[in-house]
Parts: structure tokens; C-alpha cells; sequence
């Protein structure tokens, strides 16, 4: 479905709505806070939005999943525990738990790097795309509404309005 909805979009598009379309896409391949601003500034709609930030996030969650699972399957050695960097990981990940180290990849960490650390910690594929889905459409959902009255803002004047 959503490359079907990819496709469609590209077909009916102008070369400017694909260079920004595309930039946003790119933008939101490792954190997500970029793309919705800039959707809400090129005055792109929520659903549009939607799509290429959450697009880019589960593409760049099934790459690396793939690409953890194909290169592990293939390592001729055997993994022989944690490393210093790891280790730091894991501390956070004890400390915050699982949904703590979701909540903040698609802003602090990146969506690659948690997928990579979850997936070494022994996380399901499902759960860990599961995951970055729901977080990262609740991050974009914000900062785009956040970015729009940024713009309602700047252009009146006035303070921020719940409406």
C-alpha cells in the first residue's frame, strides 16, 4: 500500500512538490524532526506529511532490520559480548526501558540506531517496527502542529492558540 501511495504521488506531482517531497523523505530516513517542520512550512497537508516522514521511518526500520539479520547470518564468528559502546546502550536501555529508547530514536538517536540495538538486544522484528510506528507518528503528529503554529505565530504576532 505504501508504495502504491508512493507511486501515485509521484506520478501526479511537479518536479517542486517531488524535490521537497523527496528532501523531506530524505531528511526523515534517520530522525523525524526535520520533515515535519518542513512539511509544515512548504505547506504540505497532515495526511501528505504522514506519509513521507512515517514512509521514510518504517523503510529505514525494514533496511536495517534486513541488513542486521542478513549480516549476523553470515558473520563467521561468534559474538563475543558486549563491547564498550554496547554496554553504555544497554545501561540507558535499563535505566529508560525499551519504550524510553523508542520514545526518544526518532529525534535523539536516529530510527536506524535504535532498530540496530534492539534488534542485537533480541527484539522481534514486528515489535521493533511496531514500535518506531507508533512513536514516530506521535513525534511527527507534534512537531508538525508545532511547526504550524510556529507559522500562525510569526505571521500574527500572538501567542499560541489551542484550536
Amino acid at each position: 500500500f505504501l508504495i502504491l501511495s508512493y507511486l501515485t504521488a509521484i506520478y501526479l506531482m511537479d518536479d517542486a512538490y517531488f524535490l521537497q517531497a523527496l528532501a523531506m523523505f530524505f531528511f526523515s530516513l534517520w530522525k523525524t524532526y526535520i520533515g515535519p517542520l518542513m512539511a509544515a512550512g512548504l505547506g504540505f497537508s497532515y495526511w501528505e506529511m504522514l506519509i513521507y516522514n512515517m514512509g521514510a521511518a518504517v523503510i529505514a526500520t525494514l533496511g536495517v532490520l534486513g541488513t542486521n539479520d542478513w549480516f549476523l547470518a553470515r558473520r563467521k564468528t561468534k559474538v563475543k559480548g558486549f563491547d564498550k559502546n554496547l554496554r553504555r546502550i544497554l545501561r540507558f536501555w535499563r535505566r529508560y526501558g525499551k519504550w524510553g529508547a523508542a520514545l526518544l530514536s526518532p529525534v535523539l538517536f536516529g530510527i536506524p540506531s535504535y532498530a540496530f540495538v534492539a534488534r542485537r538486544l533480541k527484539d522481534r522484528r514486528r515489535d521493533i517496527l511496531l514500535e518506531i510506528s507508533v512513536v514516530t507518528f506521535i513525534w511527527c503528529s507534534v512537531l508538525y502542529w508545532l511547526g504550524l503554529q510556529g507559522i500562525i505565530m510569526a505571521e500574527t504576532n500572538s501567542f499560541l492558540y489551542f484550536s
